[in-house]
């Protein structure tokens, strides 16, 4: 069996669930089986009751069962085959550690992607809403995380890949080809435009004069600049096998320039590749990647490099919460 969509629910029994709505989706386009999951353990509940096991118990089976319910209701809303539903499982979990059921639950589940709901309209946040959570997940699991709003998607929702034609010598290898084919994979699973992106920082012009002849020619000015990274762009296009105006050539720093073109031409897929680095119990995203994620105003997948390694599957682990 392919490896799954492992979809992660609000854990509000009576929440929309947008990352059900898009998972599905996507993992119907993939032809993948999909996990559905959520930590159902309320600890204002487990307050209440305090030590007694046996109201303990039947609370937890109350709230397994309403969970089971709620799940089946919104299975039913979907537009599901029989093949589709029947390669769907959930996984109902109760953990008042959130972090460990969650790490645990994704890999013995070794999916293909995660899907997680972030939108932060209801804080009056412009944009996804990152949480901590959101940001382990991001740095540690095994796979792609998808980081999606309220917004519904249209038929037809544009992928965005931020690509760099400076990496490799403009070949289409290592992250480059990692961000390429998993937007690929979702343009495909989508039926839509794929399209690749890169944002031209313009130097200072004080360094520009410091630097003097050290500068490379095609930095002189904004049109040369432009000019050069337009045909290395183009020319990972067409390794991309794509036709030259499937690439969006921006201005400005990275972070920004991508969430404005996001939020003018949205909704859209964003993905973004990321490297990770530091000690290896501490795994950071490139500072670049860091501040595109945390400025997104849409839908972002978030894909690790080739040669990512989780720390969860390193022996003796202690996680934290970032």
């Amino acid at each position: 069996m392919s490896q799954p969509v492992f979809i992660l629910l609000d854990d509000q029994l009576k929440a929309s669930q947008p990352a059900l709505d898009k998972g599905l989706r996507i993992a119907q386009g993939l032809d993948a089986p999909v996990v559905i999951a959520v930590n159902s353990f309320s600890p204002s509940l487990v307050r209440r009751i305090g030590d007694d096991e046996n109201r303990l118990a039947g609370a937890r089976y109350a709230v397994s069962h309403a969970w089971e319910a709620r799940i089946e209701a919104l299975l039913d809303e979907q537009d599901l085959d029989d093949a589709v539903r029947e390669g769907i499982s959930t996984r109902i979990l109760w953990d008042s550690d959130q972090y460990d059921a969650l790490r645990e639950a994704i890999l013995d589940a070794d999916p293909r992607l995660l899907v997680v709901h972030s939108d932060g309209r209801d804080r009056g946040i412009r944009g996804l809403w990152l949480t901590p959570r959101h940001w382990h997940l991001i740095r540690k699991a095994p796979c792609s995380v998808l980081c999606v709003d309220e917004n519904a998607w249209p038929d037809e929702l544009p992928v965005l890949a931020a690509v760099d034609p400076e990496h490799d010598g403009g070949e289409l290898t290592g992250l480059n080809a990692t961000i390429v084919r998993a937007a690929r994979d979702m343009s495909d699973a989508l039926d839509t435009d794929l399209r690749l992106s890169y944002v031209i920082e313009h130097p200072d012009e004080t360094l520009v004069l410091i630097a003097g002849e050290a500068i490379p020619s095609y930095v002189g000015n904004a049109d040369t600049l432009r000019d050069y990274y337009a045909e290395r762009l183009t020319t990972l296009c067409d390794r991309a096998g794509l036709d030259p105006d499937a690439q969006v050539l921006l201005e400005g720093r990275p972070a920004e320039a991508l969430a404005d073109h996001q939020q003018r031409h949205g909704p859209l897929l964003l993905v973004v590749g990321t490297v990770h680095r530091g000690p290896v119990r501490r795994l950071l995203l490139g500072s670049t990647a860091e501040k595109i994620a945390g400025n997104a105003r849409g839908d972002l997948l978030v894909v690790k490099d080739e040669n990512f390694e989780t720390p969860w599957n390193i022996p003796d682990f202690e996680d934290d919460e970032d």
